[in-house]
């Protein structure tokens, strides 16, 4: 009756710093993605609209569906860049980038539809890239969180020599991997059947 009741949910450190550590990376992509899409001006500003403009009206006549295949690739071509990064002690300094760059193009792709279309543009924007985030970003932190966790441990057994990799490899490894597969697959589907079809309607509201 005396003994302490833990807590389940509780993160050990090393993999709460390395999601913090990542977080706080895309985080400071974002940022920078937006201070990007606001401080565009000129003739650069003018082509932006243009274009937009355009890929709105095509998509509002449905004729922006792509393919299912080069959708999977574009998705799972990251995932595949935090693994190869992960299994290397260079994913110490990789996999933060990683993360910062996908934070940067997320932030600074929804910010230029803001900026042409004004508050109208969140619309589309979510349609067509903040919907498919909601898978693909929680797919990328599962694999870049355990990817820091390992090239850690790597990065210890080179600079020293010690280090277990009984501790990082495992059965966890082919959950979290199953599961990110999972997620990118959905991602894949999620683009190719229902992001063409909200596009098209969210392009005759802003339109």
């Amino acid at each position: 009756m005396g003994k302490r009741v833990g807590r389940k949910w509780d993160l050990p450190w090393d993999q709460g710093s390395a999601l913090g550590l990542l977080s706080v990376c895309f985080l400071m992509g974002g940022v920078a993605g937006c201070l990007f899409a606001a401080l565009s001006d000129g003739q650069g500003a003018l082509e932006l609209g243009t274009y937009l403009e355009d890929y709105l009206l095509l998509a509002g006549e449905g004729g922006v569906s792509g393919g299912l295949w080069p959708l999977l690739w574009g998705r799972v071509k990251y995932l595949l860049a935090a693994l190869i990064l992960g299994a290397t002690a260079f994913g110490v300094v990789g996999l933060p980038i990683l993360l910062g760059v996908q934070g940067f193009f997320l932030s600074f792709s929804v910010g230029c539809f803001c900026r042409v279309f004004g508050g109208a543009g969140l619309l589309p924007a979510f349609a067509l890239f903040g919907l498919p985030a909601l898978l693909w970003v929680p797919a990328l932190f599962l694999v870049g969180v355990q990817g820091l966790q390992r090239s850690r441990v790597l990065l210890n057994r080179v600079l020293s020599g010690g280090g277990k990799m009984a501790a990082v490899y495992g059965r966890e490894l082919w959950c979290r991997a199953g599961l990110c597969v999972g997620l990118t697959l959905g991602c894949a589907l999620l683009e190719y059947w229902v992001v063409p079809v909200l596009l098209e309607a969210c392009a005759r509201v802003v339109l």
